[in-house]
């Protein structure tokens, strides 16, 4: 007998399933239960997992609402509270969150998988996501605020991967919050934000409430008005770092998507050339963002698009999703990222900066494109590594040719030749080699790592030799680079290069389960020592602590299937 008209299980109305006879599926009635005069009664189709999940979600964040409004009950009925920030940015974007690129296997967004994982205790962080409510709209002591702006010193900007005219912006603030010669109020909370975050002190730390709920409201009022949008790509970028940062990463995932809609409503994606010219029609204004005013701000415009891809690839890798920003030589030409590689603010300034210095991302998977002009610098070579390795995660998560596979790890070994010492100082790249006993540069730890990561990403599930070989030159590459930090370097790092370790781990970890004889024992010697190294980051992040636990149950646990 054919089953081709069978109902799905659970679809039969609850009589024919008591009685175990076949049922028609017909509502409200089926043809059994009108022929034996019964009443028939359907119970839901079973739900799926996401079903379930969003109502849970919802259950809770009813419980929330219940809970804020019982201790809101004896207050004043008026709240301070912002307009909620729209999820995505409406009529703005040209590749909004509804665009995401999807997991060709499952037809559902890129999850979890040894290339990228959820990192774990981001559900137990989110929690408190509802906590952070707008506080009394006052601004905060000066004292407060001039702390706040000195620990915003150039190691901490690198950390936020933010970069600007320190002198101009201090000059800026001179000017009365509604000029749009001043930094939009958004971009100002945002700073003294992270100035509370990265002071560790608990005075300070009390206000990072305040800071963000302020930063979250201008956030609002900029986009809704429309209103120095590039100081608003800037401040959600620092938001979002700051969500990151305390481990709510689903908050962070969200942020950064919302910079990235701008960004690119923008067009700051695309910008020609790294040198200034004047509006060709002054009396036309572009329709988001102006023209920029001189060199200055084309180069503050540049490095803040970098930061917002940054963050975009560094956290779409630990989250285990897709980049809001498509990557790789095949993308959308109309999202296709041709903006320059950053140069120094100071180069900008002089007017260092030359037409021919326009390599981007195209370049890096085509050699015939790449124009050799002067080494890039630190900020520039930090955006080639983390767009290398994340088209390495790409890849991971979808059937990759062996075409696409051939062109990654040709980029990556040429990434990897130009890279200099790990001891070289400065900001270039051209920085000659120094003696052994220089100090590390820790930008060039993150930037070092990044090609390694890749290769693993790319060639952890191969089996031939060529693919044994990049894993193992890959996993020595990282222990390496382990083996020059000292105790002191650990507090210097970027906290991203951290849940990147968590990845390489990931990965080594399965390939030891799956290993025998000699290769087994290397994996096992280079995995014990990025353990090791992320152990004692942890000690200065301790949200990695988490990972350092996960990794341990699954060591212990053993293959999976």
């Amino acid at each position: 007998m054919s089953n081709q008209n069978a109902l799905p299980r659970g679809n039969a109305c609850l009589n024919c399933r008591k009685k175990k006879q076949r049922c028609d599926g017909t509502k409200p009635a089926c043809h059994s239960c009108i022929k034996t005069n019964k009443e028939c009664v359907y119970n839901e189709p079973p739900k799926s997992r996401a079903q379930l999940l969003v109502e849970r979600i919802s259950e809770l964040e009813n419980k929330i609402g219940q809970l804020e409004s019982d201790s809101s009950s004896g207050g004043s009925q008026h709240s301070d509270s912002p307009p909620r920030q729209k999820d995505s940015p409406p009529q703005m974007s040209r590749y909004s969150s509804s665009q995401t690129p999807v997991d060709s296997r499952n037809g559902s967004p890129s999850s979890r998988s040894s290339g990228g994982s959820r990192i774990p205790g981001g559900e137990y962080y989110s929690i408190y996501a509802h906590r952070f409510e707008p506080a009394a709209n006052t601004p905060a002591p000066r004292v407060v605020q001039s702390t706040c702006y000195g620990i915003m010193r150039p190691l901490n900007r690198d950390k936020c991967c933010f970069d600007l005219h320190v002198g101009r912006f201090i000059a800026s603030l001179s000017y009365p919050s509604t000029d749009n010669r001043a930094p939009h109020p958004a971009l100002v909370q945002s700073i003294l934000l992270m100035g509370c975050y990265f002071s560790r002190s608990p005075a300070l730390a009390d206000y990072e409430v305040r800071f963000l709920a302020q930063s979250r409201q201008e956030l609002s009022v900029s986009f809704g008005g429309v209103d120095r949008l590039h100081d608003y790509v800037r401040a959600s970028n620092l938001v979002a770092f700051f969500y990151f940062c305390k481990g709510m990463y689903a908050e962070a995932y969200q942020q950064i998507n919302q910079s990235v809609n701008v960004a690119v409503s923008c067009g700051l994606h695309q910008i020609a050339s790294p040198v200034w010219r004047p509006a060709p029609h002054p009396q036309e204004l572009e329709q988001f963002l102006s023209h920029p005013v001189d060199n200055v701000d084309l180069g503050e415009r540049i490095h803040t698009f970098w930061q917002t891809v940054t963050l975009d690839r560094v956290i779409a890798m630990v989250v285990g999703h897709p980049s809001h920003l498509p990557n790789g030589p095949h993308a959308d030409p109309t999202c296709q990222i041709t903006t320059p590689w950053p140069r120094l603010i100071q180069e900008y300034e002089s007017g260092n900066v030359s037409d021919a210095e326009n390599n981007s991302v195209p370049h890096l998977f085509d050699t015939r494109l790449a124009r050799y002009i002067r080494p890039e610098t630190l900020y520039g070579l930090r955006a080639q590594g983390l767009c290398i390795a994340h088209f390495a995660f790409h890849l991971s998560h979808t059937p990759a040719t062996p075409q696409e596979m051939a062109l990654l790890d040709n980029a990556i070994c040429t990434f990897i030749k130009v890279l200099p010492g790990l001891r070289n100082g400065g900001e270039l790249g051209e920085i000659p080699p120094t003696p052994g006993l220089s100090p590390v540069n820790h930008k060039l730890v993150l930037i070092r790592t990044l090609p390694f990561l890749a290769h693993l990403i790319l060639f952890q599930h191969g089996a031939d030799s060529t693919a044994r070989q990049r894993v193992g030159m890959a996993t020595q590459g990282i222990v390496a680079i382990i083996s020059e930090l000292s105790d002191g370097d650990y507090s210097e790092v970027f906290l991203g290069l951290g849940h990147l370790w968590f990845i390489a781990c990931d990965i080594m970890t399965n390939i030891f389960h799956h290993s025998t004889g000699p290769v087994r024992d290397q994996i096992s010697r280079d995995l014990n020592i990025v353990m090791r190294a992320l152990k004692k980051l942890s000690l200065v992040y301790p949200l990695l602590g988490f990972q350092v636990q996960e990794l341990e149950q699954k060591l212990t646990a053993g293959p999976q299937a």
